[in-house]
């Protein structure tokens, strides 16, 4: 009889060690998948907003009445020198044919109109173009994570209207990448006078807003 309790015992005995390491061998397995699992998961999108303001009077647009003769390179200004703005002038055998606007300005008055006239000396002569003037929004959107934000899967609304793409704003289609640690500028026309109270911007199913200042 001593024999057989004692044979049991060790029958028993190495069955429970056998079930051990089964289980150890299942948890090693369990958490192995786990951190796999977690691996192969694409980050969530961090961002903040840093900032959103209206820049009233701004000039959001030009209108070329006459391109003039003889111009070559140079910059125009507000008639009068008057606030900010400052463009590059864009030309077409010595006619002005565009602007690349380097500061939009501000705080132009909307019941004057303001023309843009060339700074120092230049050998044209003739040229007239008038500035439009209307609403600005800047705002600051700040990479926060570790993975990258394509402005194309990136989305901005104003006081709860249409989104607007982030790769969209008022110089057009101009996608790009914000890498982590990266800031991105952003500004949009906001129609009219009009000044917004409220933006938000959505990213991979995140969306954060702030009061326009």
């Amino acid at each position: 009889m001593g024999s057989v309790a004692v044979g049991a015992m060790v029958v028993g005995t190495s069955l429970l060690v056998v079930f051990a390491l089964a289980i150890a061998t299942l948890e090693s397995q369990v958490d192995d998948s786990i951190s796999q699992i977690e691996a192969a998961a694409e980050p969530i999108a961090q961002f903040t907003i840093e900032d959103a303001k209206n820049v009233e009077g701004a000039v959001v647009s030009y209108t070329i009445n006459n391109g003039g003769l003889n111009y070559s390179a140079g910059q125009v200004e507000v008639n009068g020198s008057a606030g900010s703005f400052l463009a590059d002038l864009v030309i077409s055998g010595g006619t002005v044919t565009g602007l690349n606007i380097l500061d939009h300005g501000s705080s132009y008055l909307y019941t004057s109109t303001y023309y843009l006239e060339v700074t120092g000396s230049n050998t044209g002569s003739g040229l007239n173009i008038t500035a439009n003037l209307g609403n600005l929004v800047y705002t600051n959107i700040t990479n926060d994570g570790t993975t990258d934000v394509d402005t194309d899967f990136a989305w901005l609304f104003s006081d709860g209207g249409s989104p607007m793409n982030l790769s969209d704003g008022h110089e057009g289609y101009q996608p790009t990448i914000i890498f982590p640690g990266e800031t991105h500028e952003f500004y949009y026309y906001s129609g009219g006078q009009t000044t917004v109270t409220r933006l938000a911007v959505t990213i991979d199913g995140q969306t954060k807003a702030v009061r326009v200042l």
